[in-house]
This record gives C-alpha cells, structure tokens and sequence, in this order.
C-alpha cells in the first residue's frame, strides 16, 4: 500500500504507468489492465481534487488490475472549468498531460492569466499551448467528454464509471475503493 504524505494524501507510488496520448483519454496504470475506471472531473469543483489525488494510489492498490483513464466534465455552474479543461487538453498534445493536470489540481484560480502561468511550470512550448487552447478541435473533445458524462449518468463531478456501475460524488478512499472491487469483472480462470 502507498506510503502517506503528513498532509494525509498518499505518496505517488512509482510504479504506476502515466499515459498522456496526444488523441483520447490520459490514464494511469497498465494499457492492457481488465478493468477501467473512468474519472470525470472538473477542475473547479471543490471535492474532484480530493479524488485525483488518490488515483496512483487506487491504480497502485489493485496491481495491475486497474486502469484510470481521465475525463473532463466542466460543470456550467463553474465559470472558468471549461477553460481549465481545455488548457488540460492542449497539455495532452504535448504529452504533458500529467503534469499540467497536478498543477491545476492544486490551483485556486482559473483565469487565463493563470493557465498560461501553470503551462510555464509545465514545461510547455508556450506558442503551441495557445495554438491548442484556441482549437476548435480540442474544444469540442472537452464537450464531446462533457455529453459522454452525461450520457452515461454521471451528471455531477466527480463521476466514477467502472464496467457500467456510475458513482457520482466523494466520500473516501476507501469508499471508492470499495465500489471498484465490487465491479471488477470476474477474474480469469486457470
């Protein structure tokens, strides 16, 4: 089990795989896992923090069982998290999905001032960044994971869906946890 930070959040296990396409979902753990969880998140509510940062942990936790792959879902009640999400996304295309990701995740604001700074901290080409931001394609891809979420039944943030079971909301870790054993596909015989 991963070691945890005085702050109470667990430590970044090292194993754990990062993935960061330049086309579809980022994910942590192994490409080939059984089972996927997806996470639909919104980078200004103010619990979706709680669950990113336990996501190595959980990926960690089920040995290479699990697979998180991370969705968007900027609610219309939160003013700039489709901005957030956006920037998020033109990170990806410069494989810097992650690291953009844990600095938004400990963000307090989402003006635009902001995300172009956090891209800074990222390491970002900082043409390409707003090249991207302002790209109707990655637009649509944040709205395309937004109706997805909706579709699916995960209507509020965070959303959780694993093998058709949604769970929306955050409790704990071992709250979600919890929902993840239970809708893990049957293990493979002998």
């Amino acid at each position: 089990m991963a070691a945890v930070l005085a702050s109470g959040t667990a430590a970044i296990p090292a194993e754990v795989e990062r993935h960061s396409p330049a086309q579809g979902a980022p994910s942590i753990g192994p490409r080939a896992a059984p089972d996927t969880l997806v996470l639909y998140t919104d980078y200004q509510c103010p619990v979706c923090p709680r669950a990113a940062r336990e996501i190595d942990r959980l990926v960690a936790d089920f040995g290479g069982r699990l697979r998180v792959e991370l969705k968007h879902h900027p609610l219309a009640m939160h003013a700039r998290a489709f901005d957030a999400a956006t920037a998020a996304k033109a990170a990806q295309r410069q494989g810097k999905f992650w690291d953009y990701h844990r600095l938004l995740i400990e963000a307090r604001a989402f003006d635009q001032a902001t995300l172009r700074r956090l891209a800074g901290e990222a390491g970002l080409d900082p043409a390409r960044f707003e090249r991207d931001v302002a790209d109707r394609a990655v637009r649509e891809e944040v709205l395309a994971e937004a109706k997805e979420a909706e579709t699916v039944g995960a209507g509020g943030t965070p959303g959780f869906l694993i093998n058709g079971h949604v769970e929306v909301g955050w409790a704990s870790y071992a709250w979600l946890r919890q929902i993840v054993e239970r809708h893990l596909k049957p293990a493979a015989g002998p």
